[in-house]
C-alpha cells in the first residue's frame, strides 16, 4: 500500500495528484490522505473544483495508517516506511515535484468547463492574438520577510531577458501579464503588453491558471502556479523560467523542467 499526502496550494496539489495517478496506473494500491491542516492554509482542496476529476473519500483506515506512520517517523522506527526516496516507502509526504511524475499531467488534469465561463472576455482576447504570451509576476505572500528570504522575487533583469528572447523567436508576440499584485504589474508591464489581466470579481484564483494555459508562450515566475499554467498549455512557443528558483542558497530547485524550457 502507498499513501500520498495531499497538502499545500493548488500547484502542489497538482504535483501530488499526478504522483498518485501515476502510481495507480502502475498497479499500486494507493490512497490519498487529505492533510487538512496544511490544506486549509491555502484554501483547502481545490483540485476537484478546478479540474474534471473525482477525488476518493477519506477512509478511516487510511487516517489511522498515516497517524501510525507519522508516530513511527517521530520515533525513528523503520525509516524506509516514510522515506520518499525509498521504493518501499508507504507514506509519501513530500511535494512530488519531479518531472517523471508529470509526464501525463495533461491527461489527468483537464479544466472544468465552468472555469472558462468565469474569466470574462479574456479567453477571447487571448485567442484573438497571433502569439499570446503569459507573463507571471508572483508577489503577494512572497513579500513577507521569511518568504522573501526563502523564495525571493524574480528580478526585472530576468523578465527583460525573457521578453527579448521571446520577441526574438516570435516577433508577433503580445504579452498578457498575470499577477497577484495587478496595480504593481500595470506600472511595470513591458511596452509590448496587450494587457494586465484583471479577473472578474468573484473569479477563483485558478481561472488565471486556465488563461495562462491558453497562451502559446510563457514567462513564468518562481511559482508552481505559473509553472502549471505553462505546463498545461498546448502551445508550441517558448517557455522561459528563472534559472534561480529559490533565494535560499541551501534549497534545491525542483526537477520539473524538460530540455525545452529556457532558463535566464
Amino acid at each position: 500500500m502507498k499513501i500520498v499526502c495531499l497538502k499545500g496550494g493548488l500547484g502542489n496539489q497538482m504535483f501530488e495528484y499526478c504522483r498518485y495517478m501515476e502510481m495507480k496506473a502502475g498497479g499500486h494500491d494507493v490512497r490519498l490522505y487529505y492533510d487538512r491542516r496544511r490544506l486549509n492554509v491555502h484554501g483547502g482542496v481545490q483540485l476537484d473544483r478546478c479540474f474534471e476529476l473525482s477525488l476518493p473519500p477519506q477512509s478511516l483506515p487510511t487516517v489511522a495508517a498515516v497517524l501510525a506512520l507519522k508516530a513511527g517517523r517521530a520515533l525513528g522506527i523503520k525509516p524506509w516506511l516514510y522515506d520518499d526516496c525509498d521504493e518501499r516507502a508507504v507514506l509519501i509526504d513530500d511535494y512530488c515535484q519531479e518531472l517523471r511524475f508529470v509526464a501525463n499531467a495533461a491527461r489527468w488534469l483537464k479544466f472544468r468547463p465552468e472555469v472558462s465561463r468565469c474569466v470574462g472576455g479574456w479567453a477571447e482576447r487571448i485567442a484573438a492574438c497571433a502569439h499570446p504570451v503569459a507573463v507571471h509576476y508572483r508577489r503577494g505572500d512572497y513579500l513577507h520577510p521569511k518568504n522573501l528570504a526563502n523564495f525571493g522575487l524574480c528580478p526585472p533583469e530576468y523578465y527583460e531577458r525573457a521578453r527579448r528572447y521571446v520577441l526574438g523567436r516570435h516577433p508577433d508576440a503580445r504579452f498578457f501579464v498575470f499577477s497577484d499584485d495587478t496595480d504593481w504589474a500595470e506600472a511595470n508591464a513591458p511596452a509590448e503588453a496587450a494587457a494586465v489581466v484583471r479577473m472578474p470579481k468573484g473569479a477563483p484564483d485558478y481561472a488565471a491558471m486556465y488563461l495562462m494555459s491558453r497562451c502559446r508562450s510563457h514567462i513564468i515566475a518562481n511559482s508552481t502556479f505559473s509553472y502549471w499554467g505553462a505546463a498545461l498549455s498546448a502551445g508550441e512557443g517558448a517557455k522561459v523560467r528563472p534559472a534561480r528558483w529559490f533565494a535560499a542558497k541551501d534549497w534545491t530547485a525542483p526537477d520539473i523542467f524538460d530540455y525545452r524550457w529556457v532558463a535566464f
